[in-house]
C-alpha cells in the first residue's frame, strides 16, 4: 500500500523552519559574524542540519518505524526504553514550555488575558489539533507555517520601510565562522533526530528529501537571515520587538502566537511517542495529554528564563545519538552489528562519549564541541561495535 504524498507529511518540518526561534538563531550568529561572513555560516550550518535530519528521516522511512524503534538497535531494547525515551521527553516537554510560554505570553496580550491564560489556551488548541493524529498534525502546522511566513513578510516590509537594514559592520563578539554554523545545526538537532516519527509511511527516500528541502532548509535559511538582519540592524533578533517599537503591536504578538503553533503540535506528538515508550502500558492520546500538561506547567513556572543553556545541553545530547544510530545501520547492513541485547554497553557509551565531550568543549567555549561530539559518538560506537560482534562470533552467540 502507498504511503502519503510527501506533503501531507511537511507540515512538521514546516513547524520548525518557519519558527521565530529561528529569528533568534540567526541573530545569534550575527552577534560572533559580520557581513558575507553572516551568510556563509547560516548556509553552512543549516545544510549540516538539513543532511543530518534527511540521514535521519531517511532511516525511519526505510526501516518504516519511528525514533524509538530505532534506537533500540543500537543501545539494547530495556535501554532505549530507559535512556532514550526518557531524554528525549526531556527535550520535548523542554521545547514545549519553551514555545508555549512565548506564544501563549502573546496570544494572552493579544486577547487582553494574562499572559499563563494565554499559553493554557495555547497548549489545549494545539492538543485538540494533534488529537487526529499525524496526518491533521501536518496539514494544521503547515497552515500555521504559511502563516507565519506571511506574517513575517509583512513584519519585514514595515521594519525595511521605517529603518536602514543591513548586514554590514563588525560583530558585537567576533567568533570563529564554525561557531556561526554550529549554532544553526544545534538549533534544529532535536528535531533532526526525531524526523523519523514523520517520515516512517513516506512511500520513497527522495519524499523525505522534498521535505527537508521545502520545509527545513529554505525556510530556516530566510528565517536565519532575517534574524541576523534585525540583529545587525536594530539590536534585536525578535520581529516582534522590532514591531511593537513601530506600533504594530496587533502583528507582532500574532506573528509570535502563530508562529509557534508548528513547534508545538510536532513536540506534543514526539513527547506522548516518547512517553508511550518509556511508559507501554499509557496509550498514546492519554500520553498527548500528560504530556501537554506537564509542558504547560513548566511554561507558567518560566522555564523559558532557561532556554539557551537548555538548547545547548539538547544539542550535544541528541546530536551524538543521531551519529550512534547511523553509524549503527552501516554496520547493520554489513553484518557487523550485534542485534536483540536487551543492553547494548557500546552505543550506551559511545553516545554518553559523544555528549561528554560536546559538553565539556561547550564549557570551555569551543567552537569545536557540535562537531567533536558527532566523531566520538560515531567513531566510538563503531569501535564498540566491531569489538561485541566479535567476541558473540567467538562465544557462538550465546
Amino acid at each position: 500500500m502507498p504511503g502519503p504524498r510527501w506533503f501531507a507529511r511537511v507540515g512538521p518540518w514546516v513547524g520548525i523552519g518557519t519558527s521565530p526561534a529561528a529569528l533568534m538563531a540567526g541573530g545569534g550568529v550575527a552577534e560572533g559574524q559580520g557581513g558575507l561572513d553572516v551568510v556563509v555560516a547560516i548556509v553552512a550550518g543549516v545544510l549540516g542540519l538539513t543532511a543530518l535530519a534527511v540521514a535521519q528521516g531517511a532511516l525511519g522511512q526505510r526501516r518504516h518505524a519511528p525514533l524509538l524503534a530505532l534506537t533500540a538497535g543500537p543501545l539494547g531494547t530495556r535501554a532505549s526504553r530507559a535512556t532514550a525515551s526518557v531524554a528525549m521527553l526531556a527535550m520535548m516537554l523542554g521545547w514545549f514550555a519553551v514555545n508555549v510560554s512565548a506564544a501563549g505570553a502573546a496570544l494572552g496580550r493579544l486577547i487582553g488575558a494574562p499572559d499563563r491564560v494565554g499559553m493554557v489556551l495555547v497548549a489545549l488548541v494545539a492538543l485538540a489539533l494533534v488529537w487526529g493524529g499525524v496526518g491533521r498534525l501536518s496539514w494544521a502546522a503547515l497552515t500555521a507555517g504559511a502563516a507565519t511566513v506571511a506574517l513575517a513578510a509583512y513584519g519585514l516590509w514595515v521594519v525595511t520601510g521605517e529603518r536602514d537594514v543591513g548586514l554590514a559592520g563588525p560583530p558585537e563578539s567576533p567568533e570563529p565562522l564554525l561557531a556561526g554554523a554550529a549554532l544553526m545545526v544545534g538549533y534544529g538537532a532535536a528535531f533532526a533526530l526525531r524526523t523519523p516519527d514523520f517520515t516512517r509511511d513516506l512511500a520513497r527516500t527522495r519524499h523525505v528529501v522534498w521535505c527537508a528541502l521545502a520545509g527545513l532548509t529554505v525556510p530556516v535559511v530566510a528565517f536565519a537571515l532575517v534574524g541576523a538582519l534585525l540583529q545587525r540592524s536594530t539590536g534585536t533578533w525578535d520581529l516582534a520587538d522590532v514591531l511593537t517599537d513601530l506600533g504594530s503591536t496587533r502583528v507582532a504578538y500574532l506573528f509570535v502566537a502563530v508562529g509557534f503553533a508548528g513547534s508545538i503540535m510536532t513536540n506534543i506528538w514526539s513527547g506522548a511517542l516518547s512517553l508511550g515508550d518509556a511508559l507501554p502500558r499509557i496509550p498514546h492520546r492519554r500520553a498527548m495529554v500528560m504530556v501537554t500538561a506537564a509542558g504547560t506547567l513548566l511554561a507558567a513556572l518560566r522555564f523559558s528564563q532557561w532556554m539557551i543553556p537548555y538548547l545547548t545541553v539538547m544539542a550535544l545530547t541528541a546530536s551524538p545519538l543521531i551519529a550512534v544510530m547511523l553509524t549503527h545501520e552501516v554496520l547493520r547492513r554489513r553484518g557487523a552489528a550485534v542485534a536483540g541485547r536487551a543492553w547494548h554497553g557500546p552505543g550506551l557509551a559511545a553516545w554518553g562519549a559523544g555528549a561528554a565531550s560536546g559538553l565539556a568543549l561547550a564549557a570551555a567555549g569551543s567552537p569545536l564541541a557540535l562537531p567533536i561530539g558527532l566523531v566520538v559518538a560515531a567513531l566510538g560506537y563503531a569501535a564498540g561495535a566491531r569489538l561485541a560482534a566479535g567476541a558473540h562470533v567467538q562465544t557462538g552467540g550465546g
